[in-house]
């Protein structure tokens, strides 16, 4: 797995783009990202009876390899640059001990490594890396946010699969609503 911290000139750069790199809390999507939807399994919004019987560990399970696959496709779309802020905020040491006993030894070691300094900007550099951070999201151990220069657009890991998806332009909110909707996924609006 290959990750590094993104460079200053870099972190300039994608700054100057997304203008916010924690995107969680953002309140206002929408005065930030013109085009926003959220990347999920389902059409529609389910209603608490649908939730209850359909969302789950089972449902991460089932569905998790069409993010994924998604977040692959992405990634070869985009030229292989994408990025993702890993945010130390609220860590505590009996949450860290609690991901890690989750996880196998080498993602163990990968992942306290994510969380050894004091910067969380990385650049994502195989397929592998990617795939372990998409896990992370998916399994919901830990929900990462990632930034995709030259689409424009961020997506955010988000419980039960429903991943929010922001765009500054058209052309990137559709290159990847194909490539969700190829995957067997919707973004709905």
């Amino acid at each position: 797995m290959k990750l590094t911290l993104a460079t200053n000139e870099e972190i300039s750069r994608l700054y100057l783009k997304f203008e916010k790199f924690n995107i969680v809390p953002l309140e206002e999507p929408d005065k930030l990202y013109k085009y926003i939807g959220i990347m999920d399994v389902y059409n529609r919004v389910l209603n608490e009876e649908e939730a209850c019987e359909l969302l789950g560990r089972n449902h991460n399970l089932k569905y998790g390899i069409r993010f994924v696959s998604t977040f692959i496709n992405l990634f070869h779309i985009a030229g292989n640059e994408v990025y993702v802020h890993i945010s130390k905020k609220g860590m505590t040491k009996e949450w860290l001990k609690y991901k890690l006993s989750c996880l196998n030894r080498k993602e163990a070691s990968f992942f306290r490594k994510l969380f050894s300094n004091n910067k969380g900007l990385y650049k994502i550099y195989d397929v592998e890396a990617l795939i372990f951070l998409t896990k992370l999201s998916v399994d919901e151990l830990y929900f990462t946010d990632f930034f995709f220069p030259s689409l424009d657009t961020v997506i955010l890991g988000n419980w039960d699969l429903c991943f929010p998806l922001y765009s500054k332009t058209a052309a990137g909110f559709n290159n990847c609503k194909e490539i969700v909707e190829g995957n067997g996924l919707f973004i709905r609006q």
